[in-house]
């Protein structure tokens, strides 16, 4: 990876005003208390920490369609890329600690695969045709959104949507790594993280560890047993 993957931003989006449940604005501070700035920094990160935002409710922000607190939404939206453009501005990666997801831009006509998809293709299939899809034709940046609520509820149980069949941590780390590989990560959020629906606290714990260790995947902790591939561990230098 190159030397800017290993300069980072952090930014706490703690917003919760885009769906109805409560407490996912706890998730950065959840996150910052599992020391994972100092984890980062652990893996020679040069790692700047830009805090938390502040974001302000609209009054009267009547709903429009399906969308909950709209205008509120948009001005949070507004704050954040303007705080994630300075980061990346200054070569550093923006590694976003959420909050909800309703401020992440949706685009119409992006490559997907369902979990029926995964299971059939298998993971390292799917990350070869992502990568294909999007790196075929030329080499871009890569902006990583990671919902928790992807994931098997088994290890992130403390999330707003919980989904039986999600995918494993295994998956998700695989993901990640690969993702690493390319050198071309520019942004990170890592979403949906919340405290306050773990029916225990070894739930909280569960959820924010596995969010950690998607994050640090990111920047090149590997599992242990993983190896460098350019070390020939059949024929050791003597």
């Amino acid at each position: 990876m190159s030397s800017k993957s290993k300069s980072v931003g952090v930014v706490g989006a703690p917003f919760s005003k885009g769906q109805p449940r409560g407490g996912v604005e706890k998730g950065p501070a959840a996150l910052r208390s599992a020391g994972l700035l100092e984890k980062l920094q652990e893996q020679e990160c040069d790692v700047k920490d830009y805090g938390d935002l502040s974001f302000v409710d609209v009054p009267n922000d009547s709903p429009f369609r399906i969308v909950k607190n709209p205008r509120t939404v948009g001005k949070a939206t507004e704050q954040l890329a303007g705080v994630v453009a300075d980061v990346q501005k200054n070569g550093r990666v923006s590694v976003v600690l959420g909050g909800d997801h309703s401020y992440i831009v949706k685009t119409l006509g992006i490559k997907y695969f369902s979990m029926t998809e995964v299971d059939k293709l298998g993971i390292g299939k799917v990350m070869e045709e992502t990568f294909s899809y999007l790196l075929g034709r030329k080499k871009r940046p890569i902006h990583l959104s990671f919902d928790v609520d992807g994931l098997d509820p088994s290890i992130t149980p403390a999330t707003g949507t919980p989904v039986v069949g999600g995918l494993s941590y295994r998956e998700g780390l695989y993901i990640t790594e690969e993702i690493y590989k390319t050198g071309l990560l520019s942004g990170l959020d890592i979403m949906e993280v919340n405290p306050s629906l773990g029916k225990t606290p070894e739930e909280v714990t569960r959820t924010v560890n596995t969010a950690v260790a998607i994050t640090l995947a990111c920047f090149g902790v590997a599992r242990e047993g993983n190896h460098e591939p350019t070390i020939d561990y059949l024929n050791p230098p003597k």
